[in-house]
């Protein structure tokens, strides 16, 4: 998907994204489902294929798969600089796309998904589908950046966030990252020259599971083991700015104060943070509904209970837009 428009660089640049559409509507799901469509974004060290594991499987592990399976569409995304999507050339000038102009690309590419998504791909068996509307749903960094997107160009209907607070995890920052705790303002000022200073790089590899961090948010807990090999197929390098930012405490507090629509937040009860004090971040949003998950930990679609996660997150997206249609109309 060609973005260069939205990337205030020269150069072509591309971002990669995935569709899954359901086979044929079924009775479980709603006579408007189908147009909407889920815009998925994914966390740090994490791929479009996140939302899309072991396609095809008896296992259940797709999230794509199990909304197709309710009467959803997805598109899942890989960030500009990870993934399939191109990188910039050279990579060093990813230092200054913060995460607002990550937004405004997200923006870009969502616009000319659904444009592509209204026209079908027959040669692929996806047949047209004009949205109704969207819902974004993010995972960890890519929750932050859901929120990010939707303060900048609101086009989302309702938000699913998987893992998401603006607490960020100080105990991973060190202390040239921790001075910019709780001023977000700065934070993102900065956001460059702080991911140089820590990376080295916009786009770390994520050569090891030997990181603290890194070991939290791959961690499997009692998931069956070769739900391990599926995230680690998963996986790409970090994009870098953005995940330093949702680190940092605040750092996307800004974006939280300005959603205005309702938000569902599924945390693992072995997650990276709790859901204590979810609904405050998001003082504008009509609703927030927090839950968290049983036996989970920081990636929950290989969690043993994921297929009941995506059942409840499949009806709450619908009761959700559902409640939302008699207040538009007597506006």
């Amino acid at each position: 998907m060609d973005v260069s428009p939205a990337v205030p660089l020269p150069g072509r640049h591309e971002v990669a994204v995935d569709v899954v559409v359901p086979a044929a509507r079924t009775s479980s799901a709603s006579p408007s489902a189908a147009s909407v469509v889920l815009a998925c974004l994914p966390g740090g060290f994490l791929s479009r294929r996140y939302f899309d594991l072991d396609p095809g499987g008896a296992d259940g592990y797709s999230f794509a798969e199990a909304m197709a399976a309710q009467g959803f569409a997805t598109l899942a995304f890989d960030h500009l600089g990870t993934g399939e999507s191109t990188r910039p050339d050279p990579p060093e000038q990813g230092y200054a796309l913060g995460v607002e102009a990550i937004a405004a690309i997200q923006q870009c590419a969502l616009e000319r998904a659904l444009e592509r998504l209204a026209q079908g791909d027959p040669d692929h068996g996806i047949p047209p589908i004009r949205a109704s509307g969207t819902v974004g749903v993010g995972h960890s960094m890519g929750s932050a950046l859901t929120v990010e997107h939707q303060a900048f160009a609101r086009p989302h209907r309702a938000l699913v966030l998987f893992s998401f607070t603006t607490r960020g995890v100080p105990r991973f920052l060190n202390e040239d990252q921790r001075r910019h705790a709780g001023d977000p303002v700065r934070a993102r000022r900065e956001l460059g020259p702080l991911a140089q200073r820590s990376f080295g790089t916009p786009y770390p590899e994520r050569a090891n599971d030997s990181g603290p961090d890194r070991r939290a948010a791959f961690g499997i807990g009692t998931a069956p083991p070769e739900s391990e090999a599926l995230l680690h197929g998963a996986a790409t390098n970090l994009l870098g700015l953005a995940g330093l930012l949702s680190m940092i405490p605040g750092g996307y507090a800004p974006a939280a104060l300005k959603i205005d629509v309702p938000v569902f937040i599924l945390v693992g009860d072995h997650d990276l943070h709790d859901a204590r004090g979810l609904r405050e971040e998001l003082p504008k949003a009509p609703s927030v509904v927090t839950r968290t998950l049983a036996d989970c930990w920081h990636c929950h679609f290989v969690a043993n209970g994921r297929e009941a996660t995506f059942r409840e997150t499949a009806d709450w997206i619908r009761t959700s837009l559902a409640d939302e249609t008699p207040q538009k109309e007597n506006a």
